[in-house]
């Protein structure tokens, strides 16, 4: 993986095992402030050799002038109406990386995760995470797709850079991270799994809201999680540390932590009742 893709691709995935990284498993770190600790890098659970290979099951983006291509031109430019929005914010919320993804999730799962202590969650989380980036980052440096901004100019939900504007769009990093978020969660409590899943589907569609990426870049994204997740389900570890996070957070549900904050859900619940295209 080259230097830029190495550099763009941790925007979306570093800060995820760094914040798994300050809350350790042990709990011994959760008293320390986040400022004076320098980021822990968490390896996955899969060796090299379990990773799916992304060559196999991950089709090349759509060309430019087929049918797919240009459905996701018109879907870009449809979205830009967006801006100003209550959707526009929450995409350019969604945009935020590390702590506040799983915050995000809160809603979804019933429970303040805002500022609760996960360090088992967090960590399991950042693993699987650790998984997939591999496929992630080989496939931007791969297809070296164009993002929409650059294809056509319109307004985006986040400031753009040179450095990321010329970074691969195919697949999209923000929303395979947000999908294994998604179907981890959704095995530690899938009880609340079909309000989870709608949560990662409208996390990986704010990438779309926002500009940054085409939606068949988001649908990669999604599949190279989904590839990765099926891999991590016959992994023992793995296994043994949903069930640890399970724990974690019946543990919170029995020590009274607050539900999230209702404005913010009653967003979110909007955005994840319709697709916003």
């Amino acid at each position: 993986m080259n230097r830029r893709g190495t550099a763009i691709l941790c925007l979306c995935l570093g800060a995820f095992a760094g914040h798994a990284g300050a809350q350790s498993a042990s709990g011994a770190a959760e008293s320390t402030p986040a400022s004076s600790m320098a980021p822990a890098r968490l390896t996955g659970y899969l060796g090299r050799d379990a990773i799916p290979d992304y060559r196999v099951f991950l089709p090349p983006p759509p060309a430019e002038d087929g049918p797919f291509g240009q459905a996701d031109l018109a879907v870009y430019r449809a979205t830009r109406t967006l801006e100003g929005t209550p959707r526009w914010e929450l995409a350019a919320k969604d945009a935020e990386a590390g702590p506040a993804l799983l915050a995000d999730f809160g809603c979804a799962l019933g429970v303040d995760l805002s500022n609760a202590p996960t360090p088992r969650l967090s960590r399991l989380l950042a693993r699987a995470v650790a998984d997939v980036s591999p496929i992630i980052g080989s496939a931007k440096d791969h297809y070296q797709r164009k993002r929409p901004f650059v294809v056509e100019s319109g307004p985006t939900c986040v400031a753009t850079s040179e450095e990321f504007a010329a970074s691969g769009s195919y697949p999209s990093g923000h929303s395979a991270v947000g999908w294994m978020y998604a179907l981890v969660l959704a095995d530690v409590a899938p009880e609340h799994a079909a309000a989870i899943l709608a949560r990662g589907r409208a996390y990986g569609e704010s990438r779309v809201v926002c500009g940054v990426h085409f939606v068949s870049d988001v649908d990669a994204g999604r599949l190279a999680s989904s590839a990765v997740f099926a891999a991590l389900a016959a992994d023992p570890e793995f296994q043994a540390d949903v069930a640890s996070a399970r724990e974690e957070l019946a543990a919170l549900r029995g020590a009274g932590t607050g539900a999230p904050d209702g404005a913010r859900c009653a967003l979110e619940n909007a955005a994840s009742s319709e697709r916003p295209w």
